[in-house]
């Protein structure tokens, strides 16, 4: 999964056209799913960076897991805030002037990355996830009105507000609290206290 391959070398290993290799490589990299280095007149491709290798390996994982029926697979997940992922190949140092927001989370600090919420441990880093809790729930709420945005602003990345794991699913932090798109609304997920 790791490394680097040529058109050529896809088109061999996977027994598809030339033609739908090359249009399945264009939308991988429109979704910043791969990247491309040129070398003469040959292109080669890759995947993009640790968070899509990890994608791919508990999609994977995930895949090869027996089948549970619907009421026993809720009790027997681990709540992913538990599970202390390592976050590989980061080189960035997190502190108090990195650039990152800090929040608190717990009884430590946190700092958000790129949708991530990193915290430093010894030379590692460890992803993060905010906790569903009765301070951060993940109800729905409807009648939430934000002075935050616009009524019409949509989440999304490159929103202006910056992503937060949270429970199961991703929250935008918007001026000290989660929102959470919701059909036509955002939910309030809770405040979160922001280190300055």
């Amino acid at each position: 999964m790791q490394g680097e391959c040529c058109v050529t070398e896809l088109v061999e290993a996977l027994g598809e056209k030339f033609s739908t290799i090359s249009q399945r490589l264009r939308l991988l990299r429109g979704e910043r799913l791969i990247v491309r280095r040129r070398e003469g007149t040959h292109l080669f491709y890759a995947l993009a960076d640790r968070h899509v290798i990890d994608l791919i390996q508990n999609a994977l994982a995930h895949a090869a897991e027996p089948e549970r029926d619907s009421d026993s697979a809720h009790e027997s997940v681990i709540p992913r805030s538990k599970q202390m992922d390592h976050h590989h190949d980061h080189t960035h140092k997190h502190g108090k002037a990195c650039g990152h927001t800090a929040v608190e989370h717990g009884d430590h600090v946190d700092y958000l990355h790129d949708g991530h919420m990193h915290h430093p441990k010894g030379k590692k880093i460890e992803e993060h996830v905010l906790e569903v809790s009765k301070t951060n729930p993940s109800d729905c709420t409807p009648k939430h009105k934000c002075e935050g945005h616009t009524k019409d602003h949509v989440h999304g990345p490159d929103c202006g507000h910056e992503a937060v794991p949270h429970g199961d699913h991703v929250d935008y932090l918007v001026d000290g609290h989660l929102h959470h798109p919701h059909g036509n609304h955002c939910d309030d997920h809770g405040p979160v206290k922001v280190v300055k």
